[in-house]
């Protein structure tokens, strides 16, 4: 059968005593957005009104990739675990389905087989939920075997806005566009980015306007390109405030998509440090500049909008 767990603190969890009494959240979660937040709301007050241990099911970053999707991630699994904690699931309750190539091939037996496995007494998913080999299996046969097992299943309506449910698809598609603002509400929370910082040319640094730049993984969705007002929390948990180029820099004749950001007020030595970047707003577009000085001073214009904006 499929090893359903990739975090180590899952596995501990299971040596040498008996699993957790768990009322079980099931999706992918790709964004945690509002309708998420909603289902594992309902999760967290189901657990706490039964004594169960509120638990959360989701898949590693090579989901897409399993179901032969061209999608990219809203958050990566390790950024889906920092939300999820927001929220209230401690990290040894967050179930991953991994590899998902070998899960999205599982029967739908086996599915339940693991759920059995894992103490579940409690489920609770979307009307969307699909589980067993191509999603063959629904809601109807997952409260089936619920009744025949005493597990109780509970299947939350999809939220809906602007006559239309609320999915991870669409704001993949809002941030495409650099709605940042958009896609903020429909998350519950601001897009982040979270990523080490990788040495660069240092063309910033040239004219005073030093700029970290950020890796990300390929699966992950990025903003269009463009110029972002954004929140830069440091490794110690402090924050600054940053300007964040995301595309190409047409002005020194580099074609390759990067992320790089400003920090404001902050100098000193990042190389190596993991950052998380949190976008609030868009501020332009990207264009040639003629010179490197026309450059610099709409950077120091972008600076100062960021500068005179509240952190909320």
């Amino acid at each position: 059968m499929t090893d359903f767990y990739t975090s180590t603190e899952i596995k501990l969890s299971f040596v040498g005593k008996a699993a957790p009494q768990r009322v079980l959240a099931l999706g992918f979660f790709d964004s945690v957005h509002l309708g998420h937040r909603k289902l594992l709301g309902f999760t967290r007050s189901l657990a706490a009104g039964s004594g169960y241990v509120p638990s959360v099911y989701t898949f590693d970053n090579d989901f897409f990739e399993a179901l032969g999707v061209n999608e990219k991630l809203v958050f990566t699994l390790s950024e889906r675990i920092t939300v999820l904690e927001e929220l209230g699931f401690a990290k040894e309750n967050i179930v991953v389905g991994s590899p998902a190539k070998d899960v999205v091939k599982t029967t739908g037996e086996d599915f339940l087989n693991f759920l059995k496995e894992i103490n579940v007494k409690a489920v609770v998913c979307g009307s969307d939920f699909r589980f067993g080999a191509g999603g063959a299996l629904g809601t109807e046969q997952l409260k089936d075997w619920g009744a025949l097992n005493d597990v109780p299943v509970f299947v939350v309506p999809l939220l809906t806005e602007w006559n239309r449910k609320i999915s991870s698809r669409d704001i993949r598609e809002y941030l495409e566009l650099g709605e940042v603002v958009i896609a903020n509400h429909f998350l519950g929370r601001r897009f982040f980015i979270r990523g080490v910082v990788e040495h660069d040319r240092g063309v910033g640094k040239s004219f005073g306007l030093p700029t970290v730049n950020i890796s990300t993984d390929r699966r992950k969705a990025l903003p269009g390109d463009g110029v972002y007002a954004t929140s830069v929390i440091m490794p110690d948990g402090s924050r600054f405030k940053g300007v964040t180029n995301i595309g190409s820099r047409p002005t020194f004749g580099e074609s390759h998509k990067a992320v790089e950001t400003h920090i404001l007020d902050f100098d000193g030595d990042l190389y190596g440090k993991t950052l998380t970047v949190e976008f609030t707003d868009r501020l332009r577009s990207i264009f040639k500049f003629d010179s490197k000085e026309e450059l610099k001073a709409q950077i120091l214009q972008d600076i100062e909008r960021v500068r005179s904006t509240t952190d909320d």
